[in-house]
């Protein structure tokens, strides 16, 4: 079995509005791991940040020689920013952490462990207790179980973003060419086969989440409309069902009128029941609308981000 020692690690960070954590991740990253793997680099991405993150990180890379920093032209998200930062490594092993330190730089040695042991190409810290506020946790809940409900793989919600991968895994991500999904949703949905490890997770060091419910919803409909048409299935199972119940109805007013001559009045009724189906209706509209939305997205070529400054090209200009 391959040594951590032989291996080289890139580990990447995205950053957005992080200027209190930057300086301690770094010291904590390379006073951990420097001396069990063969290198380790920092490569870490600001997503738009407003505070004075970039700075920071560049001071970092003037202070450790394993620092690179990339800046995004405008914040893209999360993910969008882990994928330009997966896209920049070339290490035998890559590393995806929050810059936090909820996930703890000396946890990695353990995923890669895990990895290593059972043969496959990417291990995931499972949470065994988190320390995160009541309604980031919530959050959590229902996007779990909103995407289990809707999407054909089935993920364990105490999975998070930390993680190690082989390159040859992380190459083939960075290869595909989509738009509406995530990296990491994307390997799920291909049933790649993965180790996992239990492991607390601390709380933040400094700040405060980013992840809103707004950008949660967001990550969950990405994660539902992309890899699964259950919400299609879903509309063409309700559109059956109500029209069996419209058949019914029907049959039963022709029914009473044959036997009792008269129709029962019931206006009321009429307009809740037209009123329910149009709802309806514009809903399964707007389902199919989202999917050719999305059609439309890829289609266009647009790309996932824009890199205004980043420290790899000024290495390769020198």
């Amino acid at each position: 079995m391959t040594k951590k020692s032989m291996l080289k690690l890139d580990i990447v960070v995205p950053l957005y509005n992080d200027e209190e954590v930057v300086e301690k991740l770094c010291e904590t990253v390379f006073s951990t791991l420097e001396n069990t793997f063969k290198a380790v680099r920092l490569i870490m991405i600001d997503d738009g940040s407003v505070d004075e993150s970039y700075n920071l990180a560049l001071r970092m890379r003037e202070k450790y020689d394993g620092v690179e920093v990339i800046k995004l032209a405008g914040n893209f998200g999360q993910h969008r920013a882990i994928l330009a930062g997966l896209r920049s490594t070339s290490a035998d092993l890559v590393a995806v952490m929050d810059s936090d330190l909820q996930d703890r730089p000396e946890h990695i040695p353990l995923l890669v462990e895990r990895m290593l042991e059972d043969g496959t190409s990417l291990a995931i810290a499972r949470r065994t207790r988190r320390a995160d506020t009541l309604r980031k946790r919530l959050f959590s809940r229902m996007f779990a179980a909103t995407s289990n409900l809707l999407v054909p793989f089935k993920v364990d919600p105490h999975l998070g973003a930390f993680r190690v991968m082989r390159q040859g895994v992380v190459k083939q991500i960075c290869d595909v060419k989509e738009h509406t999904g995530t990296p990491f949703s994307m390997l799920y949905s291909l049933r790649v086969p993965y180790s996992t490890v239990d492991l607390e997770r601390e709380a933040r060091t400094a700040g405060s989440t980013g992840y809103t419910f707004k950008k949660s919803l967001k990550l969950a409909s990405d994660r539902i409309m992309t890899y699964s048409i259950k919400p299609i299935r879903l509309a063409i199972i309700l559109g059956i069902m109500f029209g069996l119940f419209s058949i019914a109805i029907a049959g039963y007013s022709i029914v009473n009128y044959i036997l009792q001559d008269r129709v029962a009045p019931g206006w009321t009724s009429i307009v809740f029941v037209t009123s329910f189906f149009g709802g309806l209706n514009l809903l399964f509209l707007g389902i199919l609308g989202e999917y050719i939305g999305r059609i439309y997205i890829e289609s266009r070529g647009v790309p996932n981000y824009i890199i205004q400054d980043s420290t790899f090209e000024s290495k390769d200009s020198e």
